[in-house]
């Protein structure tokens, strides 16, 4: 319901430490999403909150019983008429504001999918909207202040022997990007201030910290906090970590951990003859992840999966294995997560049939009927120190060329390509015919 990006091993960190506090007031700069007050909730707390974003200054005020004082603007009713009536200047006008936040960046924009974004929200808004103002209304979180105010004038007035807890923004002028499509349609008593800055990040950060109790994280690995760092929070092999710092508080390392599950088919070993024809095979998610972390180059972070996939061999041994997710972007498109041989063998071009098995007539429809929609496209992203993947080189084309994100890597490689162009069969003979020669010579030969 409440929209933020702190993990949820935080919220028992946070709690935990909190449980060593005077019962009284706690103060919560930056308070964002209300990620900490809905962790500290029910212990006894008189929590004191203070932000400038218009998100949530919407649900402090409307958690302190303050009209919202949120409105539409003139130049948005053409557009937005159909919202107009859920803004009540409370409950209802705070769960338009969550719900805009999912779709109000495509009002305006061109593209079928903004499109189709924009058009569910208006023929659901009733239905929407009313599950939401629900929602709401069995919250807990309760506040004994708000205020729409900078948190470096706030840290100011508050006392100094009374707990703070807070996340700054990790990077500066994060709030003013995220809350832009809100801030571009609805009208608001917005405080002025200077955003912050990455240096201010760092001194709020200090200024937190100067008092006998108090409870920070950031993506900022702040060397001046090191002796106060209690924690390490990385939830998802993508994540950035989040670093804790707190004056009293017990350490805690939070790694992701994935479930493996046994595999029991045989793999293409080397010596071993590859023999059609090719057959796939839908594999458990932990399936997935054995054989991911088994043979996919350990740099390269994995996500998690909607769709995996065996390639097998006339034998029954798996050659290789691809995995889909639907794409964000594109309605008809899959986003080709992993794919990945056996290895070693004898065959150095085996990754290339793995692609083209993913590319199949019999993985579109695979793809079709987990996605529930019609894929008519592939796409995927490649990191490599090379200006090119040759794996991917003439069987997908390389739509975007840029430097990589990910740290070991000198490139970052956009692929796109049709799919269902070709079946199982035709790939194994395109495979074998270009690709498919032997490296090893084979005894008794």
């Amino acid at each position: 319901m409440f929209q933020g990006t702190i993990p949820a091993p935080m919220r028992a960190i946070v709690r935990e430490t909190a449980a060593s506090w005077p019962r009284g007031p706690v103060y919560v700069p930056c308070c964002g999403n209300f990620t900490i007050e809905r962790s500290v909730a029910g212990m006894g707390f008189e929590l004191h909150s203070s932000d400038v974003s218009i998100y949530t200054s919407a649900v402090g005020r409307w958690l302190t019983r303050q009209p919202v004082g949120i409105r539409l603007r003139d130049e948005s009713r053409d557009e937005l008429h159909w919202l107009a009536d859920s803004l009540d200047d409370g409950v209802g006008t705070v769960a338009t504001m969550m719900l805009g936040t999912r779709f109000l960046a495509s009002v305006g924009r061109d593209g079928l999918w903004h499109e189709r974004v924009v058009r569910s929200y208006r023929d659901q808004w009733n239905a929407k909207h009313a599950e939401t103002v629900e929602r709401l209304a069995a919250s807990d979180v309760e506040l004994a202040s708000y205020e729409v105010e900078d948190v470096r004038s706030w840290l100011q007035k508050v006392p100094r022997d009374a707990p703070v807890c807070s996340f700054p923004p990790f990077y500066g002028g994060g709030y003013e990007k995220l809350y832009e499509p809100l801030n571009t349609h609805f009208d608001w008593d917005a405080p002025e201030y200077e955003p912050l800055s990455d240096a201010d990040v760092v001194g709020v950060l200090g200024a937190i910290t100067d008092r006998p109790y108090w409870l920070t994280a950031s993506n900022h690995d702040v060397p001046e906090l090191h002796p106060y760092l209690r924690g390490v929070i990385k939830a998802t092999p993508r994540a950035a970590p989040f670093y804790v710092y707190a004056s009293v508080a017990p350490t805690r390392i939070v790694a992701p951990r994935q479930p493996i599950e046994p595999v029991k088919a045989p793999r293409l070993r080397a010596s071993d003859e590859l023999i059609g024809p090719l057959a796939l095979a839908l594999l458990k998610p932990g399936q997935f992840n054995a054989l991911r972390s088994r043979y996919l180059n350990p740099r390269i972070a994995p996500g998690a999966a909607n769709l995996a996939v065996a390639v097998k061999d006339g034998t029954g041994k798996i050659l290789g294995v691809f995995a889909m997710a639907p794409s964000s972007y594109t309605p008809d498109e899959a986003y080709l997560l992993s794919d990945f041989a056996v290895a070693p063998t004898d065959y150095p071009r085996l990754s290339k049939l793995i692609v083209l098995a993913a590319t199949s007539s019999e993985a579109q429809l695979l793809c079709q009927r987990a996605f529930s929609r019609r894929i008519r496209a592939v796409s995927t992203t490649a990191f490599s120190n090379n200006p090119v993947s040759m794996k991917y080189r003439g069987l997908l084309r390389l739509t975007k060329r840029g430097p990589s994100n990910e740290d070991g890597w000198k490139f970052q490689l956009q692929y796109q390509g049709a799919m269902g162009g070709h079946t199982l069969a035709d790939a194994f003979e395109m495979w074998a015919t270009r690709w498919g020669a032997r490296t090893t010579t084979q005894t008794g030969v």
